[in-house]
């Protein structure tokens, strides 16, 4: 998926001696103006050296905007980065993680009574024999 953005704007903020924070405003092809938000670590000099994505799925466009000008443009390849993090295009990443936690529940459940049976298994008693007591 090939998206290409225009960075209109950004506004660097210093958080502490280390730390920072940078806000991308863009537009992309469709000409649909966004915010991209991003961490950055700062130099001695309180330079930033690096960045961090807030929105993990937006770290390729992070790091070229990291590198841009104002109102340069870029064309971003977000193929291989959402083969590699499986990326399912037809849902939301909302829809996507509420899909992740009814597995995961259905995971813990099916391990859950796997337990469950096994410790079941583990813990029935054996029948004991009655012995009556003799008076003498």
């Amino acid at each position: 998926m090939l998206k290409t953005f225009t960075l209109n704007n950004r506004v660097d903020e210093q958080l502490s001696d280390t730390a920072g924070t940078i806000v991308f405003s863009v537009t992309d092809e469709n000409n649909v103006e966004r915010k991209i938000f991003a961490d950055t670590f700062l130099d001695e000099n309180h330079v930033p050296q690096g960045v961090t994505a807030s929105n993990k799925r937006e770290l390729p466009l992070v790091e070229g905007l990291f590198r841009m000008d104002i109102g340069e443009t870029t064309s971003i390849d977000f193929t291989l980065f959402n083969k590699t993090f499986k990326r399912d295009v037809n849902k939301t990443p909302n829809q996507v993680a509420h899909d992740e936690v009814l597995k995961m529940e259905k995971e813990g459940n099916s391990l859950l009574n796997s337990l469950r049976g096994k410790a079941g298994k583990l813990f029935k008693s054996k029948k004991e024999k009655k012995t009556e007591a003799v008076a003498s």
